[in-house]
């Protein structure tokens, strides 16, 4: 289970989190919707241990994420903004991944090929925005988090591609029961794939259902 308990976080004078709480059961897909600037992605960054909390905690399964390797290990993130190494190519992400990942699955990600369909030896920084993304999630799922983060994850995708990615991730949760947090603007993006649904407003929880 994932869990924001009472979390509080100010960058100066604003308060991008306040008192915000969220309970992501095991193996459900939960969506976390709001306008822009609501905090979602304070709110994942706090999840992934990316921001320590003001106040308040993030635990997972009982244990405080921030600063604990062990536990990162089981998260796979994908945020809106895609970042990797300026000359770094796929095959050369797939070794760092490798490395940070015990779970790593090659035989996994061969396959992959055949459906995203990536230049293994171009530079991702040639990627168009659409291609960046792909590539993000044909190395996360190979991973095979307990716990898979997504920001905004169907931005810059065809629609073709947001079937095949939002199948893969059903796919892994039926599979492995992976527990799965999306954030997104769009209410009608998640509706028809999430168990669990929470509604951001200026840094709080307006109702989660």
């Amino acid at each position: 289970m994932l869990e924001m308990k009472n979390v509080t976080k100010t960058f100066g004078t604003v308060k991008a989190l306040d008192d915000l709480s969220l309970t992501v059961p095991q193996g459900a897909v939960y969506g976390l919707v709001g306008p822009n600037g609501a905090g979602k992605s304070t709110a994942i960054r706090h999840i992934t241990g990316v921001y320590r909390c003001d106040s308040g905690e993030v635990t997972l399964n009982g244990e405080v994420v921030y600063e604990n390797a062990k536990v990162k290990e089981t998260i796979g993130y994908i945020p809106d903004e895609i970042f990797y190494f300026p000359s770094a190519t796929l095959e050369e992400m797939r070794k760092f991944y490798r490395g940070l990942y015990p779970k790593f699955d090659d035989c996994l990600f061969d396959r992959l090929y055949e459906i995203f369909n990536l230049p293994k030896n171009s530079p991702l920084r040639r990627f168009s925005k659409g291609m960046q993304k792909q590539a993000a999630f044909h190395l996360t799922i190979c991973t095979h988090p307990e716990v898979l983060i997504l920001d905004e994850p169907v931005d810059g995708l065809d629609p073709v591609m947001r079937r095949q990615v939002m199948g893969l991730i059903l796919s892994d949760v039926a599979e492995n029961g992976t527990t799965v947090l999306i954030s997104s603007h769009n209410l009608r993006e998640l509706e028809d794939i999430c168990d669990h649904v929470g509604i951001m407003d200026r840094g709080k929880m307006g109702l989660e259902r």
